[in-house]
This record gives structure tokens, C-alpha cells and sequence, in this order.
């Protein structure tokens, strides 16, 4: 079984794209608050004809990063409940990075929307993922395939280059991966 546990103040409706991909051997945990509790007609109809289960987490908010807390508290729940299970946070955030690297090893994966995960751009993926490991290496190969996968542009991914390693390295790197950058937005 996968869970995709969705940041839905952070990525709004777009977390969601790819659901109508999901099978009923998915599970789709939609967290959101007062900030973020809207949703249109065509999502409302997409989740009713969504093979996957669906829960909805409304978190009280009033404290900095509340959803994110809970998100990753229910994800340790679920983690310890379905040893056996996927796991993918739905999100832009990359705060949630800290959590991909305590569980280290263990089948959870940072991305932003679904179908960042559905079975038709797997293979896509892997070939970006392969391409990645013998331009930037092993040991880089996570941050920057999470920096590809969250950032909408060319600017956007080169900036997170730059939080991640610092100007002169994110520099180097985004050198050898600019080729592989065509579908994205920008110079």
C-alpha cells in the first residue's frame, strides 16, 4: 500500500494532480486547516471517482508549522503500523527533508503532486534518476532529484541548489544538470 500524506496548505490542489492514477490499493491523507479549506468542483469529483481511500486530517492551527508537526507525527503512526508500506509526502516544503533523512533507508519519498509518483512518470523518473547519479554522483543524487522534483522552474531549482550546498557548489551542479532541465520553465 502507498500513502500519500498532502500538504494542503502548502500545495493546494496541485498536491492532488494524479489522482485519478491511484488504485484501491492507495491511500490518500489530505491535511489541511482554515488556512487552506477550499477546494473546486472538478477536485470534488475527482475524489469521488478516486479508486484510492481518502481521509481528510483538519489541523488546528495557531503555532508556526502546526500542519507539518502533524503530518509527520501521523506519519510515524502509520510507518510503525505498515512496516511494509510506501510512503510520500506531498509537499514544497523542504523542511521535510529532515524527516527523509532520520528515516533514512526506509521507503518514503518527498515529491510534489501525485503524479510525481504515479506509475506512468516512474519510468521517466528513472531515467532522470539514472542520468542524475552519473552527472552529480551518489552522494548528491537525493538533494538534487528532490530540488528537480519540487522546483516549477529553471530559477526555482537553481535556488535550491544554492540552500542546499551553498552558491559554489549549487553553481557546478547546475551546470552538469541544465541539459536535462528542458521540460522546466525559464533560461
Amino acid at each position: 500500500m502507498t500513502y500519500y500524506l498532502i500538504d494542503y496548505e502548502n500545495t493546494g490542489e496541485n498536491g492532488l494532480e494524479g489522482l485519478s492514477d491511484l488504485g484501491s490499493g492507495d491511500q490518500v491523507i489530505i491535511f489541511y486547516s482554515e488556512n487552506a479549506d477550499k477546494m473546486s468542483f472538478d477536485l470534488h469529483q475527482r475524489l469521488q471517482e478516486c479508486y484510492a481511500a481518502i481521509e481528510f486530517r483538519k489541523i488546528t492551527i495557531g503555532k508556526k508549522n502546526a500542519l507539518d508537526f502533524q503530518l509527520a507525527a501521523y506519519l510515524g503512526y502509520l510507518m510503525a503500523r505498515e512496516e511494509s508500506g510506501r510512503f510520500c509526502i506531498v509537499s514544497r516544503d523542504l523542511g521535510y527533508e529532515v524527516l527523509l533523512d532520520f528515516w533514512k533507508g526506509k521507503n518514503i519519498k518527498l515529491i510534489d503532486s501525485i503524479a510525481a509518483e504515479t506509475e506512468k512518470n516512474v519510468k521517466e523518473r528513472s531515467q532522470l534518476e539514472e542520468n542524475l547519479r552519473q552527472m552529480v554522483g551518489q552522494d548528491d543524487l537525493q538533494l538534487v532529484m528532490r530540488c528537480i522534483s519540487t522546483g516549477k522552474s529553471k530559477q526555482v531549482i537553481n535556488n535550491l541548489l544554492v540552500k542546499q550546498f551553498g552558491s559554489k557548489k549549487a553553481g557546478e551542479l547546475y551546470k552538469k544538470i541544465k541539459p536535462l532541465l528542458k521540460e522546466k520553465k525559464g533560461k
